[in-house]
């Protein structure tokens, strides 16, 4: 059998100009991360090319080597470092940044409401906002040239996936909450817009695990199944985030 470890990034910078970095928090659950994916043996480490992803990634790394460091004895489950994480593009999270500003007039026009998010904007709004056109995107109502579709979203994370999985027998993967949605779904054969859905709830550095019953690595439900979802079990109360 084989095993995929799904490991969200850690807390990004909400609401900063730069959200594409983690913040402090975030840092700090990429080290704990580390230390606990450093007793999981993995084979094999693909990452993510966005920034929050790679961060996530080095500092796992460092996290991991210090648990390793520190072990006292060698144990059948004592800590070890983590592979050398490869960059898979794949791995990407869906466009959100095009979404909002592409689809904001589309979304002015349906609802006069939010015609003061470009020059009054409010965290409420913004929210309210996003999640109005994520819903639309996800069920494929509303496209545009140059937005991803939520089709070849989960096409792209789906080919992704595969690649990394014909490393190893356990093969972790940094990478978002969209693609962990994905991932879910495959599993269990829903529609994309029920991968999204699924993906909103995924908390930073939490960890979702799939085990493989067949070297094809088929997405079937006698094939592969969900083995943990979003567990945060390996960090402290006060590093529990969703965003």
């Amino acid at each position: 059998m084989a095993r995929l470890v799904l490991i969200r990034h850690g807390q990004a910078s909400y609401g900063q100009v730069d959200y594409d970095r983690l913040s402090p928090k975030g840092e700090q659950q990429a080290r704990v991360l580390g230390a606990h994916l450093a007793t999981l043996k993995l084979d094999a480490l693909y990452v993510g090319p966005l920034r929050r992803q790679q961060q996530t990634a080095a500092l796992a790394a460092e996290g991991a080597a210090a648990a390793a460091q520190s072990a006292a004895v060698a144990v059948a489950h004592a800590p070890s470092p983590l592979p050398a994480a490869e960059t898979l593009p794949e791995l990407a999270e869906y466009p959100a940044f095009d979404l909002v500003t592409k689809f904001l007039p589309k979304l002015v026009a349906e609802d006069a409401a939010f015609a003061a998010l470009p020059t009054a904007p409010t965290r409420e709004l913004a929210d309210r906002a996003f999640h109005r056109i994520l819903h639309a995107w996800s069920r494929d109502e509303w496209q545009i040239d140059g937005v991803e579709r939520v089709t070849e979203f989960a096409a792209r994370v789906k080919t992704g996936l595969e690649r990394a999985l014909g490393t190893g027998r356990r093969v972790g993967v940094v990478t978002s909450a969209g693609p962990i949605g994905v991932a879910v779904g495959l599993t269990f054969g829903v529609d994309e817009h029920r991968m999204v859905r699924t993906s909103v709830v995924v908390r930073n550095a939490s960890i979702t695990e799939l085990v493989y019953r067949s070297k094809t690595f088929a997405w079937h439900p006698e094939q592969v199944s969900l083995l943990t979802f979003n567990s945060v079990g390996h960090l402290p109360a006060e590093l529990h985030t969703e965003y």
